[in-house]
């Protein structure tokens, strides 16, 4: 199989595991909140092996930008926004303070980093540091998708089954991920990353708030 067939392979398993979290929970097979629970989690494993994914692509990427000689500016702006979508701010700051140094420098650290996982940044504990451009992208969603009022429902009585389906819709309404043409030629854009990493993120935060 290609590289670009396997990286095809892993955005439609993960497109397809978001689409099946946000539709309905087939009968016999869970409740709604084990499936809430499972599927989340099949999601979260999935945006980790697409993140590993995208950075052997940017390392592939870099390797042959350098191998011409030294990165154009363009180039560099181009590498430091695509790293800052898969890595913490510890990683993003030792990789890009490489990119002054020697080639086999910035590759080596390159290829130590791992990608952030919105599902161990939720299971820290209030107090706890938190990946910042992490936290703001789960944030923002929370926010958008409304989940404090879906928290108050539950306090006032309301289902936790009801809270979390209506919480898959919510997700589902905000990342029409059966929209996005793929080809061998299409690849999933930050845009569509982002969003499915940000639904997941909220989800999970949500998740934890309901266990408290």
């Amino acid at each position: 199989m290609s590289d670009r067939k396997e990286k095809l392979s892993c955005q439609l398993r993960l497109m397809a595991a978001f689409k099946e979290f946000t539709g309905p929970v087939p009968e016999g097979l869970f409740t709604q909140k084990e499936f809430f629970i499972v599927r989340l989690h099949g999601i979260g494993t999935l945006l980790n092996e697409f993140k590993r994914e995208k950075l052997k692509e940017l390392s592939d990427w870099l390797s042959a930008r350098l191998a011409r000689g030294a990165l154009s500016e363009a180039d560099a702006a181009h590498f430091k926004q695509s790293l800052s979508a898969l890595v913490n701010g510890q990683d993003y700051n030792s990789v890009c303070g490489a990119l002054a140094g020697s080639r086999e420098l910035l590759l080596q650290r390159l290829s130590r980093v791992q990608p952030v996982s919105v599902a161990e940044e939720e299971k820290k504990r209030p107090g706890q540091s938190r990946e910042p451009a992490a936290d703001r992208l789960t944030t923002a969603a929370y926010a958008r998708l409304a989940f404090e009022k879906l928290e108050k429902e539950l306090e006032a009585g309301q289902a936790a089954e009801k809270v979390l389906e209506e919480a898959r819709k919510r997700a589902g309404a905000l990342c029409s991920s059966d929209k996005m043409p793929l080809g061998l030629e299409n690849t999933m854009p930050l845009q569509m990353q982002n969003c499915i990493e940000s639904a997941a993120g909220a989800c999970f935060r949500l998740l934890a708030r309901l266990k408290h």
